[in-house]
């Protein structure tokens, strides 16, 4: 007898029972020689899918019973992220509930939100299979399981298993990560609520910062941060897309926005980035090339919105994702007109480093299998996005404060004189004006004190207009040390000079005017190394109320007070009145 047929027939039998020993149950799909990956989920809590699971790609759309067990290979993390693709990708594996005395309730669901199709095929305990189509194609209300991705919920029975078999695809070709996850119900529903609580929390602090953005745009009339605004609505509406919420909540019933509108809402979060950039850094007057780059990037992102709206996808799918990913260079550009002299521009660079580099990774992960991190970059991106918007806020106040500051600066050039540092006569008007509304309110008595240099122009005749204009800085400083800060103390022109000052009576008033004279006329001026000689002459009125006198009048009696002092032999000070009040070195112009 041959026994070597026998041999043959016994070595079969033995390798078949431990085939079936091994995985509990025959392949229930009748292709041998193939094992089943396995998770045990007796015990589950949450578990990431490729942890045991194995997968397939083909270009073509297969049913489960043609597809060819013996290709698939096992899921690692190197295998996650697919780049850019429209093939369909199979993901084979058996979750194991043998050594569970309950029953096993749980949730299978896709990382991100924009997967086009996930089908779901399954069998508990080698009985017949069944199949769950999953698609964002229809209106989200549609979904047999209500969440922001596409999730699929079963039982696994006790001490049974159940067979999976998923096909995930993109009806046009997009960014594909393998990863999927899986949740018990109880467990999933905690992590949902926390994760919805932590999407509010972004949502509520952006809306906070888009209505800081709205409220500055209108009381301010910058037009900076109306694309701030502009900025914070369109990365609110890209990151509402991406988390899935505005397919659930914006706009459920609109399936159409909710694949086409991904390229639209990245190329508009680009383009008010950009435009903001060009005003915030001063790109046309710092950076001219650069300026011209950006209006050329803008003119070719609205054409591929306009491209978008009509058809074409490819072309824009890669564009939008470029000018994400390019907008790190916003840091560096930041960096550049810090360099320049714009000193708000380190917390836009800060700004642009945390968002442009979480954008960066995230672009480099979904479009290319460099990485192995699925789609985590998106969620520090995310975060990075929030800092992002602070940070911005932070450099616009840092620069109102310094238009805050050059309009200071701007104003007090404008009513300065730039001879004596004094103020001019449009300063004179402005607080004349003020302290008289002050005066006629119960304030302060003011009076006006015009000065006039005495026989000035023989000074400059003699030592020069060199050594004129040293003499009237003398007197601006002198005015300065003789008269308190609240009082007002300009170069009305020329060799001219007024105070305004607010006393109880005329006499201290003429004190006041009395000290300075006498001080100017014994204190010469010292030019190289020659005295030169020289006195003032000065009139006084009181300002009074708004309704008794104006501006004019004022200055009119003031100036016929100094007329008077200059009639008198100058080198004195009169009072314009009915009576006198006077004191040494003084005498008083009587009204005309």
């Amino acid at each position: 007898m041959d026994l070597l047929p026998v041999l043959r027939w016994l070595a079969a039998t033995l390798l078949l029972l431990f085939s079936v020993h091994s995985y509990g149950q025959p392949e229930e799909f009748g292709q041998k020689g193939t094992q089943v990956p396995v998770i045990d989920i007796s015990a589950l809590k949450h578990s990431v899918l490729h942890a045991g699971a194995s997968y397939w790609v083909t270009d073509r759309d297969l049913t489960v019973d043609q597809l060819p067990l013996g290709e698939f290979q096992p899921l690692t993390a190197a295998c996650l992220n697919r780049g850019i693709t429209d093939d369909y990708h199979w993901v084979r594996v058996r979750l194991d509930n043998l050594a569970g005395a309950t029953e096993k309730r749980w949730v299978l669901y896709h990382e991100t939100s924009y997967l086009d199709e996930l089908s779901v095929h399954y069998a508990d305990n080698g009985g017949v299979r069944q199949q769950a189509d999953l698609s964002d194609r229809v209106p989200f209300s549609e979904r047999p399981f209500v969440h922001r991705t596409l999730a699929f919920e079963h039982v696994t029975p006790a001490g049974g298993y159940t067979d999976l078999w998923l096909r995930l695809h993109f009806v046009k070709a997009d960014t594909l990560t393998l990863n999927l996850f899986l949740s018990d119900v109880g467990q999933f529903a905690s992590a949902a609520h926390l994760e919805y609580l932590l999407l509010g929390s972004y949502y509520g602090l952006m809306l906070v910062l888009l209505i800081i953005a709205l409220l500055g745009a209108f009381i301010l009339r910058q037009s900076l941060y109306l694309f701030y605004a502009f900025f914070l609505i369109s990365s609110l509406l890209t990151w509402a897309q991406l988390n899935g919420l505005s397919f659930q909540y914006l706009w459920p019933n609109s399936p159409w926005w909710h694949n086409e509108g991904f390229n639209i809402t990245f190329l508009l979060t680009s383009m008010s980035a950009l435009q903001f950039s060009r005003l915030f850094l001063k790109t046309k007057a710092l950076f001219p090339r650069v300026d011209q780059l950006i209006k050329a990037s803008l003119w070719l992102m609205t054409a591929a919105i306009l491209a978008r709206f009509l058809g074409v996808y490819v072309p824009v799918l890669y564009l939008s994702h470029v000018s994400l990913a390019a907008l790190i260079s916003l840091a560096v550009l930041g960096f550049m007109a810090y360099r320049r002299g714009l000193g708000y521009a380190r917390w836009y660079s800060v700004a642009w480093v945390l968002y442009g580099l979480g954008l960066l990774v995230s672009v480099i992960s979904a479009g290319t299998s460099l990485f192995n991190w699925g789609m985590a970059p998106l969620y520090y991106a995310q975060a990075g996005g929030a800092l992002e918007a602070i940070f911005l806020l932070i450099a616009l106040g840092e620069k109102l404060v310094g238009w805050d500051r050059d309009r200071r600066v701007a104003l007090a050039v404008a009513n300065e004189d730039p001879l004596t540092g004094l103020g001019n006569r449009r300063a004179f008007e402005e607080a004349f004006d003020r302290l008289q509304r002050r005066s006629g309110a119960g304030g302060k008595r003011v009076f006006l004190v015009l000065i006039d240099l005495d026989l000035f122009k023989v000074v400059n005749d003699r030592y020069g207009h060199d050594a004129g204009d040293e003499v009237l800085k003398e007197l601006g400083q002198l005015l300065r040390r003789c008269v308190r800060p609240e009082d007002v103390c300009v170069r009305f022109g020329g060799e001219e000079f007024a105070l305004l000052l607010q006393a109880p009576s005329a006499r201290l008033a003429m004190d006041v005017a009395e000290r300075i004279r006498a001080e100017f006329a014994a204190t010469p001026t010292l030019y190289q190394g020659e005295d030169i000689e020289h006195t003032l002459s000065a009139g006084l009125a009181e300002v009074g109320a708004p309704e008794a006198f104006t501006r004019n009048q004022v200055i009119r009696m003031a100036d016929r007070a100094l007329y008077a002092a200059k009639a008198g032999g100058r080198n004195r000070i009169c009072l314009y009145g009915d009576g006198p009040e006077s004191q040494p070195g003084l005498s008083v112009a009587g009204d005309e």
